[in-house]
């Protein structure tokens, strides 16, 4: 069987589950949304604004390109099921046309990350931002290979290099928090309260109050393609 019919085989598994419906889905993408927004911001960028050319990778159901797009964003995906493989493949997207490339949970699915990466760099704008986000080996390690299409793991650390190998800068690495204040991923040991700190997940009972929400153990990362290259 090969990796995309792996990936598609236990796509359809999981798809079943009631938190990959796509109201599920959407309900969670514009939180994604936003927090993606609030990031941009932080760091000093325009953010997810009318007109913005964004392109997400791994895009399955299209639900976060459907937020974009009610967002204002001119927004495309490429997924598995476009017949595009991310390790090898040429994206079917113009050089330098993207303001910001989003990839959920992508890069932990490929053996190597060169083509990945290099074809993000290509289809960036001089000054446009790449949003990462993949579980943290150091906090997933004991169920890390329950997921049979996880084949790289990541830490902050080694998230951090890849992104400074392929030339990009000001990169950025924190917890993935989702919909919270921003000052929480500046935090004196962000990481470990975001995994052990914050006692529940984020889909967890609405009863709960929002602020004991949002235990992570993934990492959220952000760079930038510099206007003059190495």
């Amino acid at each position: 069987m090969s990796v995309k019919e792996d990936i598609s085989a236990y796509r359809k598994g999981f798809l079943k589950e009631k938190k990959y419906s796509l109201e599920s889905q959407t309900y969670l993408k514009k939180r994604v949304f936003d927090t993606y927004h609030n990031l941009l911001v932080h760091r000093g960028l325009e953010g997810f604004s009318k007109g913005k050319k964004n392109l997400d990778l791994g895009s399955a159901d299209l639900s976060f390109v459907k937020v974009c797009k009610e967002n204002g964003v001119k927004s495309s995906g490429l997924d598995i099921s476009d017949n595009v493989n991310f390790e090898t493949d040429r994206f079917p997207i113009d050089s330098e046309t993207i303001d910001i490339v989003t990839a959920t949970s992508v890069i932990e699915h490929l053996y190597s990350p060169s083509n990945f990466m290099n074809e993000i760099w290509r289809v960036l704008k001089p000054g446009a931002a790449v949003i990462l986000v993949c579980p943290n080996w150091r906090y997933s390690y004991k169920n890390y290979f329950n997921d049979p299409t996880h084949v790289h793991p990541y830490t902050e650390i080694s998230l951090s290099r890849v992104l400074k190998n392929f030339n990009f800068e000001n990169e950025y690495i924190v917890p993935w928090l989702v919909k919270k204040p921003a000052w929480m991923w500046d935090m004196p040991k962000a990481f470990f309260i975001a995994r052990w700190i914050i006692p529940f997940r984020g889909d967890a009972s609405r009863y709960i109050p929002s602020f004991l929400k949002g235990s992570s153990g993934s990492v959220l990362a952000m760079a930038i393609k510099p206007h003059i290259e190495k």
